[in-house]
């Protein structure tokens, strides 16, 4: 048995030494990668190391597989471990990260282009330490709120990557490599550096004022600006002022901010819609006489902030309210309430009668609307 076994050890290292010489029909023993200086190297020698070192890793698995299947079928148990020590111990090759860095010196020294692009080529598909990445980076922080973009791009150095587009404070010029000067604009295309990279978002200074009830929205350039002030024929909505982003109301006519930096400033309404009102079971605009009966109407939202705290009444000559409820103790941007009056109205058949609903909030804010119903 330890016959058998010397001689499938012998018989399995003898072809993991030949066996690469004949795997491409040559007659002389190629040159391992690791061997190589790749300082003075050229790129033609490193294929041929690299593929040399390859074939030989694959043909000694090969020939170590087979001399196990051999040990197997001979029920050679000592053998076989031994082929599969070997086995296991076979490592692919790699291009370690310090023979990385050092082609990565070579290609950033490299000037013809060509050339570059190749070596560069070579290292990105067999290192697993180069991968150059392009970074698109815009984050700012004005004291108020924090916003932040990031986008990270790993892929062939020389390749054409195109600039993303991203909004910010002011007007967004294009990407910079200094922080400054804007170096490629919002769609233009990029080759993918040969190493580490990251680009910065270039913004003019500028106020925004944003107003999403009126439409109304606009951008000054610049460090100073004039508030303006919104107008709406919608006699439901009240202009509360303009807001930060941190709800801090505006004061003043006019506006400044510091070079470089800009503010945002939101147009901020209350509103209140009062619908028709309808008496239940009844037909509508008709109210019976002497009779207690349910009055009510929807309100809309129809600014954009909460109503909290509302009070809603109802009144009229000749008319009594006997109890009223509103089912909702706030009331959402674009979303309905229903208030109801249980009333008692009096007077003669065919008598107009009008109700007057008034909604008020705790800032004394009212709105009202009146509504006209004939005794039946």
């Amino acid at each position: 048995m330890k016959r058998t076994t010397t001689m499938f050890f012998v018989l399995a290292l003898s072809l993991m030494v030949t066996l690469p010489l004949f795997a491409s029909g040559v007659t002389e023993k190629g040159t391992y990668f690791k061997e190589l200086d790749l300082n003075t190297a050229t790129l033609e020698e490193m294929e041929s190391a690299w593929e040399y070192s390859v074939d030989t890793y694959t043909n000694q698995r090969t020939t170590l597989r087979t001399a196990m299947d051999d040990a197997m079928e001979k029920r050679d148990i000592e053998g076989y471990a031994e082929m599969r020590s070997l086995y296991n111990s076979l490592e692919y090759p790699v291009i370690t990260k310090e023979q990385t860095e050092t082609l990565k010196e070579r290609i950033l020294n490299t000037e013809n282009q060509e050339d570059k692009d190749a070596l560069a080529s070579f290292v990105y598909e067999n290192s697993v330490f180069y991968r150059p990445t392009l970074v698109f980076d815009y984050s700012v922080d004005n004291g108020y709120y924090t916003r932040s973009y990031k986008k990270a791009l790993s892929t062939l150095p020389g390749t054409v990557v195109t600039a993303p587009e991203v909004k910010g404070d002011g007007v967004f010029l294009g990407w910079s490599l200094d922080g400054e000067t804007v170096s490629y604009k919002s769609g233009e295309e990029i080759t993918m550096p040969y190493s580490d990279t990251v680009l910065y978002g270039v913004f003019s200074s500028g106020i925004s004022f944003n107003d999403e009830i009126t439409g109304n929205n606009s951008y000054v350039e610049g460090t100073e600006a004039s508030v303006p002030t919104p107008i709406t024929e919608d006699e439901n909505l009240i202009f509360l002022g303009w807001y930060d982003n941190s709800g801090k109301k505006l004061e003043g006519d006019s506006v400044t901010v510091e070079s470089g930096k800009s503010k945002e400033f939101t147009a901020l309404w209350e509103g209140v819609e009062i619908s028709d009102a309808s008496i239940r079971y009844y037909e509508e605009g008709k109210i019976p006489a002497n009779t207690q009966v349910i009055l009510s109407f929807p309100l809309k939202n129809v600014g954009n902030v909460v109503l909290r705290d509302l009070k809603v009444t109802v009144s009229g000559e000749g008319v009594k309210v006997l109890s009223s409820d509103l089912k909702a103790s706030l009331i959402g941007t674009g979303t309905t309430a229903n208030a109801s009056f249980l009333v008692y109205a009096e007077g003669e058949k065919g008598t107009e009668k009008t109700i007057t609903a008034t909604v008020s909030d705790a800032s004394g804010n009212t709105w009202t609307k009146d509504f006209s119903f004939t005794i039946q």
